[in-house]
């Protein structure tokens, strides 16, 4: 994984007309009574950084669409297929949104290094550490609105370990109750050794699959 992050991505629209060019096919997967009725308002999602999208066709200022990868949690798939026991990673987590996340990962704490890539003098161990929201370019009451496009995204680096004790999977996700039960979360597998099954067995959580 080296300094794959995994990014965040916020997104407001004033209806499913604002809302589909940039959301696509997330905005027509998304089940809200499975969600608790919660309405698809903001996008909110974790995805692998490695997967970028392309820039909108219609609106180049709007998030950037057709993403290959899923960002929305998925119980049955976790989002890196590599993560091997006793290893040590370092991640970048980057905020593409102008709203504040606190990320929070389950089973392993992380030694934090960075925040908006400057080094902290001392390194703080944490397992919730808060990835600031990105910030407008230009700034000011004169300023233009927003484009995320443009923002300085916000942004954590640390260095991680996966005991082998943790070998399964759990879960990272947003610590924000909301944007969790949005679906603002991903699943992990810890293997005991490469190209070996985590031997993971989630609970079945059935809802309507598209």
């Amino acid at each position: 994984m080296g300094t794959t992050g995994n990014g965040h991505q916020g997104m407001a629209g004033n209806g499913p007309q604002g809302r589909l060019p940039s959301c696509g096919w997330y905005f027509e997967k998304y089940d809200a009574s499975y969600w608790g009725g919660k309405p698809f308002i903001t996008l909110l999602l974790m995805r692998d950084d490695d997967d970028q999208g392309v820039p909108n066709p219609s609106d180049p200022e709007m998030p950037r669409v057709d993403f290959q990868k899923e960002g929305l949690f998925d119980p049955d798939k976790p989002l890196f297929p590599d993560m091997i026991a006793d290893s040590y990673e370092e991640w970048t987590v980057v905020n593409r949104s102008f709203t504040d996340h606190p990320f929070h990962i389950h089973q392993n704490p992380f030694l934090l290094t960075k925040i908006n890539g400057k080094p902290l003098p001392t390194p703080e161990w944490h397992d919730t550490i808060l990835v600031p929201a990105s910030i407008p370019t230009p700034t000011g009451p004169d300023a233009p609105q927003p484009n995320i496009n443009d923002a300085q995204h916000g942004s954590i680096t640390f260095r991680i370990h996966f005991r082998p004790i943790t070998v399964g999977c759990f879960v990272m996700h947003c610590h924000i109750i909301s944007h969790e039960d949005l679906g603002m979360m991903q699943r992990l597998d810890i293997l005991p050794g490469p190209d070996q099954p985590s031997q993971c067995e989630p609970e079945p959580m059935p809802h309507p699959r598209q």
